[in-house]
């Protein structure tokens, strides 16, 4: 390894060596003791000596110049002072960092990082099962490695200001999760309904090994059936109440609701829209007619609404598959459809894969509910789902499969440009973490104490780091690193900035070119 520097001294929390390197904040290096090679992430850079103020006042003469004239060694103000924070050396017994608690005495030899100790910062090795190859450690070819057993099984956030790469960086990691070393269960929720270019990825040759294809499905929002048994009562509450709704009409319709309810009990099958009209029309008595009148007039938002059926559901099965990517997307309708939808989709998979690892359902007598295998759901624009001001109707059903999802093999990745809108109970049970540029202070505050691996320094780097770049800390990796996002092997995602100049100057050169141009018959208005 390469010698890069001399230790200076030490403190409490880091030490400090002298360089000539301009080392960037998140980099390694290393050094020995007790034979084992301590690696330790740089947290700070400044030049060690400065030239005297005043061979800086003539912007004309170079100081270099004035130092070599008084006889000064130039070379003197060619080094850096660096502090580092101690890493550990790796542990393959305990597969993990082991801090040595001693800092490096001073006149320790420091050594850049090389490829075999960076190498255990992965918790997986490149290509074999359950790895998820998204990058390159900053400023070195070395591969940054996930493990997808983790990432997968105790959450993902992917954080990112508009412009950083988010969307980006999911498809990278949906390319991982497709690949051959995972044939992963994963469906995307697309509110923007920009992740449908990832259809190019059962049709390339990168992501086929063998018999193994994978599969896209696509589920545009017309598709979308939700059975009208599946809602509860405050469903349907949130749908009729404009506002207007009395305490008694919602304890009148509470009362049909429950009465039908308990009569399915007997039932095969869930109740109708129009049994559950039946039973609201059943509580007339002579002194409720205006009011059962406007539950009645409320209840037809939910008659009047295609999506919602009385037999068809979500097939859990059609869209749930290992080896198959689902995109569910809803971007053309509005939040609270979205939320819906959202809501039952992720109660009947936590109902499924509870029951299924329960053996409470099996695959004869529950088609429909038996899945025997882990998933995995990316949720785009998460705040929205679980705000950290106000309600979402899919906030508590996320909530639970965040808290308790890991048992029954339900992983979420929550995405989002807005961490400080994002509820922080929800972020912090994300336990890997895809961090990028972040440029707003509550969003960084936010970031600061929801997630503990990172360190103040780190967070201090997040405004700065380019497009592409990212710090990505927690479980999937064995100590946080800042990483260059790989190429995609799939088309870009949509939803990048128009180039609106380009896009003027095609459509009217393009115009221009099939018109005659005349002098107009009037002045110009040129306006004010």
């Amino acid at each position: 390894m390469t010698v890069v520097g001399t230790v200076l001294t030490h403190s409490k929390d880091d030490f400090t060596f002298i360089t000539k390197c301009p080392f960037k904040v998140g980099e390694f290096v290393c050094y020995l003791m007790n034979q084992n090679h301590i690696l330790a992430r740089v947290r700070h850079t400044e030049p060690l000596n400065d030239y005297p103020v005043e061979f800086l006042f003539d912007a004309v003469i170079d100081a270099s110049d004035l130092a070599a004239f008084y006889g000064l060694d130039n070379n003197d103000y060619q080094y850096y002072r660096v502090s580092a924070a101690v890493v550990g050396y790796f542990d393959r017994a305990f597969n993990e960092f082991i801090n040595p608690r001693v800092k490096p005495l001073s006149g320790t030899k420091i050594e850049l990082a090389d490829a075999q100790i960076l190498s255990d910062v992965n918790r997986v090795s490149e290509g074999e099962v359950g790895s998820a190859h998204i990058g390159t450690i900053m400023s070195t070819n070395s591969g940054a490695v996930l493990s997808v057993r983790e990432m997968v099984s105790q959450h993902l956030s992917i954080i990112a200001a508009t412009g950083a790469g988010k969307s980006y960086t999911v498809g990278v990691i949906v390319e991982e999760l497709m690949s051959k070393n995972n044939m992963a269960s994963v469906l995307i929720f697309d509110p923007h309904g920009e992740y449908s270019v990832l259809s190019d990825i059962q049709n390339n040759p990168a992501f086929c090994d063998g018999d193994y294809r994978p599969k896209v499905k696509i589920v545009k929002s017309d598709q979308i059936k939700i059975r009208v048994g599946d809602l509860r009562v405050a469903d349907f509450i949130s749908i009729m109440d404009d506002g207007s709704m009395t305490e008694k009409m919602k304890r009148l319709f509470k009362k049909a609701y429950d009465k039908l309810k308990k009569d399915d009990k007997q039932k095969t099958r869930n109740f109708t829209k129009n049994e559950l009209q039946e039973t609201i029309e059943s509580l007339r008595d002579g002194k409720n007619e205006s009011t059962i009148d406007g539950i009645l007039w409320r209840y037809g938002r939910v008659t009047d609404e295609k999506m919602f059926d009385d037999y068809q559901s979500i097939p859990l099965r059609s869209y749930f598959q290992p080896g198959q990517l689902t995109i569910i997307d809803v971007s053309n309708i509005g939040d609270w459809k979205q939320q819906l939808i959202a809501d039952i989709l992720l109660r009947h998979l936590f109902d499924a894969r509870k029951g299924t690892d329960n053996e409470y359902y099996s695959e004869h007598q529950h088609p429909d509910r038996y899945i025997p295998y882990p998933t995995f759901i990316i949720l785009e624009e998460a705040h929205r789902f679980a705000p950290q001001a106000g309600e979402a109707k899919s906030k508590n059903t996320l909530k639970t499969i965040l808290s308790e999802g890991r048992k029954f093999g339900i992983g979420i990745a929550m995405v989002t440009q807005r961490p400080s809108k994002l509820d922080a109970d929800s972020l912090s049970q994300c336990m890997t973490q895809i961090t990028m540029r972040i440029i707003n202070p509550s969003d960084q505050k936010q970031i600061e104490q929801s997630i503990e691996s990172v360190s103040r320094d780190l967070i201090e780097e997040l405004p700065s780091l380019a497009r592409g770049q990212a710090i990505i800390s927690g479980v999937a990796i064995n100590t946080p690193v800042t990483v260059n996002i790989r190429g995609r092997r799939t088309a870009h995602i949509r939803g990048q900035s128009k180039d609106a100049p380009g896009i003027w100057r095609e459509y009217k050169l393009g115009q221009d070119s099939n018109t005659i141009i005349t002098a107009p018959s009037h002045k110009l208005d040129v306006g004010v």
